[in-house]
């Protein structure tokens, strides 16, 4: 890997201080109640490394990276196409000047328009996820002349303004961040999303799966009503496929196709972030259909800028992962694994039914529920202690999210259900006690 200069500048026992210092304390003190406050060092693939164990119970040198950021390595980590493309285009590239014009920016224009659901060919760039749902709902107030947003309780899109505002209690009440024009349904309850969408929404925002919210999978025929919905009421209709697009699911996009196979639905919004950065440079895209430009850009093309969204070596890099990840034998892939996967957990949920309530999810996105809050955190710690960083989901802390990237192989995927398998017969060994 080269030159270690970037790898253990400090023994990680600096490293955590510094950390608590100057970063945020409390998050330390969380990490080292997990028994995981150790410092990731070398990185490769599915896995990586932690600077020095802390104890010998605590988790091994080598970690297997299952929840990858939420899409973030969905290539894994430091991919060697990636990596290499980077270095060559270090050679041309920086950021650019948002202000200005930009060759990559028109590019992966292009291509995410040949990869879209049909029909929606514009898109505007930002750094963070929840940048770009800010801009989504920005936009459908700006088209609609309204100021309502209907999102799912649950659901999960960012921590930056009107994504806040989306979001369960937990993340905004401590910031006094509440508006009335904005109100949750259940995920799922058509009836109720009809009852909400009344003459003064702007928007309704949903993720495909949610994941904070339990990794749900909606009943067939949802989004098609939620479609319908919107066009009775002549309402936006926002997807955050920020953790389920970009071939999660085994389709390349969670809604169209990627629930259900005969059910492709066109949104007015499409959002992504995360995976768009291959891991290495932030980048995320807000694309929708072209009726919208006018209502937002026509006066004042400068009404909507972000200094480093969009950025030209950005934009190259995620050139090169949608030409990775769209290709139709990356995506069987993804779903033989998903398969594979799949069955596994199943195995293991059939094995332990006083511990685990429910196995789901598509591709290589699963949730797995357990029947307490308590069992789920204890099922992650057990987990982690067998080498596989896993997390439970915030807004459902009873169900573990796993996310393994998409490039695993079959024999690891084996590797993983081992241990998942064993981490959960050595928790039942404990309760029994």
């Amino acid at each position: 890997m080269g030159d270690k200069k970037f790898i253990g500048t400090l023994p990680q026992k600096e490293l955590l201080k510094l950390y608590a210092k100057h970063v945020n304390g409390p998050k330390v003190k969380l990490f080292k109640g997990f028994g995981l406050n150790v410092i990731p060092g070398e990185r490769e693939g599915i896995k990586f490394k932690i600077l020095e164990r802390v104890k010998e119970s605590g988790p091994p040198l080598e970690i297997i990276n299952c929840r990858s950021s939420g899409g973030v390595f969905n290539l894994g980590h430091r991919n060697p196409r990636i990596i290499q493309y980077v270095k060559d285009a270090l050679d041309w590239l920086d950021l650019g000047d948002h202000m200005i014009l930009s060759e990559w920016r028109a590019l992966l224009g292009k291509k995410l328009a040949e990869l879209m659901p049909p029909g929606i060919t514009k898109t505007t760039f930002g750094v963070s996820g929840g940048e770009a749902i800010d801009c989504a709902i920005k936009f459908s107030r700006a088209y609609t002349k309204r100021k309502g947003c209907v999102s799912a309780i649950g659901g999960y899109h960012g921590h930056t303004g009107f994504a806040m505002l989306t979001g369960d209690p937990d993340f905004k009440e401590n910031f006094l961040w509440g508006n009335s024009d904005f109100r949750q349904v259940p995920f799922g309850d058509i009836d109720a999303m009809k009852r909400a969408i009344t003459e003064d929404v702007a928007c309704v925002i949903l993720e495909t799966i949610p994941a904070t919210g339990g990794v749900l999978i909606a009943p067939e025929g949802y989004f098609a009503a939620v479609r319908e919905a919107c066009d009775d009421k002549g309402t936006m209709m926002i997807i955050d496929e920020v953790q389920a697009g970009l071939g999660r699911t085994g389709e390349f996009w969670a809604i169209y196709g990627g629930m259900y196979p005969n059910e492709k639905i066109v949104p007015d919004f499409m959002v992504l972030g995360k995976g768009m950065s291959s891991g290495i440079y932030p980048l995320s895209t807000c694309s929708y259909k072209p009726f919208i430009e006018k209502a937002v850009f026509k006066e004042d093309p400068f009404i909507h800028i972000s200094t480093t969204g969009g950025s030209d070596i950005g934009c190259a890099i995620a050139h090169e992962m949608l030409e990775i990840q769209s290709d139709p034998k990356f995506l069987e892939h993804v779903k033989e694994m998903g398969k594979l996967f799949g069955k596994g957990l199943n195995e293991i949920a059939d094995k332990n039914p006083d511990l685990i309530k429910d196995v789901r999810g598509r591709g290589l996105m699963w949730g797995v529920e357990y029947h307490t809050e308590t069992d789920g955190q204890l099922a992650m710690l057990h987990s982690i202690n067998e080498g596989i960083l896993l997390n439970y989901c915030g807004n459902k802390k009873d169900t573990l999210i796993i996310m393994p990237p998409l490039i695993v192989k079959k024999e690891e995927i084996e590797d993983i259900i081992e241990r998942l398998d064993r981490a959960m017969s050595n928790f039942m060994k404990l309760k029994k006690k």
